[in-house]
Formats: C-alpha cells, sequence, structure tokens
C-alpha cells in the first residue's frame, strides 16, 4: 500500500504577523475571514470604504434585488396556483369520481365474469350429476329386471321341481306297489 504524504498546512502570512489576544478561542478559518475583513476596512482613501467592499456591497444588493424580485414571482405563481385550483377543484373532483366510478365499474364486470364462469361451473356439474344420476337409474332398472327375471325363473323352476317331486313320489309309490305285488305272490 502505497504511502500517502501528508501535506502541511500553510499559515497565511498576515495572520502570522498579527496576533490576537482571542487566537486560542476562535478557529483558524475565522481567523483568515476576520483578517480579511480587516484588510477590506483597511485605511482606504475613499473614507474607510475599499473598492472591495463597495463592489461586495453592490453584489449584496444585487442578491437583494434577484431575491425581492423571486418573492414577488413566487407570490404571483401561489396566487395563478390557488386560482387554477379553484377553478380546476371541482373538475379535479368530478375527474376522480369518473375514475372511481370506472374502477368500480372494472370491478363489477370482473365479478359479473367469475359469476357466469362459476354459474357455467355449476351448470356443468349438475348436467354431470343429472348423467350420473340417469346412468345409476338405469343401471338400478336392468338390476331389477335381471331381478324379476331370475325370480320368475326361480318360480317356474320351483314349479317344475314341485311337479317333479310328484311324478316321483307317483313312480316311487307305483314300484312299492309292484315290489309289495311281487313280493306278495312271490
Amino acid at each position: 500500500m502505497p504511502r500517502r504524504r501528508r501535506r502541511r498546512r500553510r499559515r497565511p502570512v498576515e495572520a502570522a504577523r498579527t496576533p490576537e489576544p482571542s487566537a486560542s478561542v476562535l478557529p483558524p478559518v475565522i481567523k483568515v475571514e476576520i483578517q480579511n475583513l480587516d484588510a477590506i476596512r483597511g485605511d482606504a482613501p475613499d473614507g474607510g470604504r475599499s473598492e472591495a467592499l463597495a463592489i461586495r456591497e453592490r453584489g449584496l444588493e444585487e442578491r437583494e434585488e434577484r431575491v425581492a424580485s423571486a418573492e414577488v414571482d413566487l407570490a404571483d405563481r401561489s396566487r395563478r396556483l390557488e386560482e387554477l385550483e379553484a377553478r380546476i377543484g371541482p373538475d379535479a373532483r368530478l375527474v376522480e369520481s369518473r375514475e372511481s366510478l370506472e374502477r368500480r365499474e372494472q370491478r363489477a364486470t370482473e365479478l359479473e365474469r367469475r359469476l357466469r364462469d362459476r354459474s357455467r361451473e355449476l351448470e356443468e356439474r349438475e348436467n354431470d350429476l343429472e348423467a350420473r344420476k340417469a346412468v345409476l337409474e338405469a343401471d338400478l332398472e336392468l338390476r331389477e329386471e335381471e331381478v324379476e327375471r331370475r325370480e320368475d325363473l326361480v318360480g317356474i323352476r320351483e314349479e317344475r321341481l314341485a311337479e317333479r317331486q310328484r311324478e316321483l313320489g307317483l313312480y316311487v309309490s307305483q314300484i312299492q306297489g309292484r315290489i309289495e305285488s311281487h313280493l306278495a305272490a312271490g
């Protein structure tokens, strides 16, 4: 890292020549300003005023004139601004209310769109439920018809079974009658 050179502060030549009793209290910058003022006020042929002081006074007067002009301009602008605000105020409130109405209208439009979407979704769900219900009802009817058909078949088979049991009972009694008659004859 390179070393930095320290610069020595140079004391003004005039400050070294004129020691002041309050030198320890005042910072060096103020001392220099005081010395510069003393030099400006110094013995000048025009009654205590030097040419530099006259130039500074003229500059100060010019600044005061510019500030006064700026204040007048600022007051004029402020007055015009108040007039514009008074004239434009109702229109501005109207524009703000229009913007507010437009925002509300946009929100209402958005809500209506959402409601339409939800309504459409609900209708689709209802249609799906109705279709499922119809399928389930049709399936239930088919199963009921199948159960009825099977009950009918069971009924028919029971009748056949009962008829065969009667026939078998008759056949058995005929065979028993033959066996008994064979045994009695025999």
